[in-house]
C-alpha cells in the first residue's frame, strides 16, 4: 500500500480519535454535555467507518448514516455486522442532536451508550487494518 493511501487512512482514523476524546471529555467534564457526547460519538465512529472503506478502495460518498457505512463496510468483512445496532442507534446524533426540536436531550445513560458503541466501532475496525496503518495511532 502506497503512503499516500496510508496517511489518508490515518487521518480518517486520527479525526475519530479526536471525536472520540471529546465525547469522552464532555462525557466527564463537571457540566457534560450529552447531546454533544452523542454528536462526537457518531462522528469518531464515521470516520473510523470511512478509514475502513478507505482502505477498501471503495467510495462511500458524503453520507452520516452510519447504517449505510455499516452496509458498505460488510461488503469486505463480516465483522460489521456486530455493528448494526451501534449504527443505528448513532446514525440520528449526526445532526438531529444539534438542533433544537429535533431530537430530546440525551440523558447520561444514551451518552454513555453513544460513547461506548463509538468505541466498539474503533475496535472493529482497527482490529481489521494491517500494522502498518495501526502503527503510531494512540487511542487513550
Amino acid at each position: 500500500m502506497d503512503e499516500a493511501k496510508q496517511n489518508e487512512i490515518r487521518s480518517w482514523l486520527q479525526k475519530g480519535l479526536q471525536d472520540l476524546k471529546s465525547a469522552d471529555w464532555l462525557l466527564r467534564s463537571p457540566y457534560p454535555l450529552f447531546n454533544a457526547v452523542g454528536f462526537h460519538s457518531q462522528q469518531a465512529a464515521e470516520k473510523f467507518l470511512k478509514a475502513f472503506l478507505t482502505w477498501c478502495d471503495k467510495p462511500f460518498g458524503k453520507t452520516h448514516s452510519l447504517v449505510a457505512l455499516v452496509g458498505e463496510c460488510l461488503e469486505f468483512d463480516e465483522s460489521f455486522q456486530e455493528l448494526r445496532d451501534a449504527a443505528t442507534t448513532l446514525t440520528p446524533y449526526a445532526v438531529t442532536a444539534r438542533y433544537p426540536g429535533d431530537l430530546p436531550e440525551l440523558t447520561i445513560e444514551e451518552a454513555e451508550e453513544a460513547y461506548k458503541l463509538s468505541q466498539q466501532v474503533w475496535d472493529v475496525v482497527i482490529d481489521l487494518l494491517p500494522p502498518e496503518i495501526r502503527d503510531n495511532l494512540e487511542k487513550s
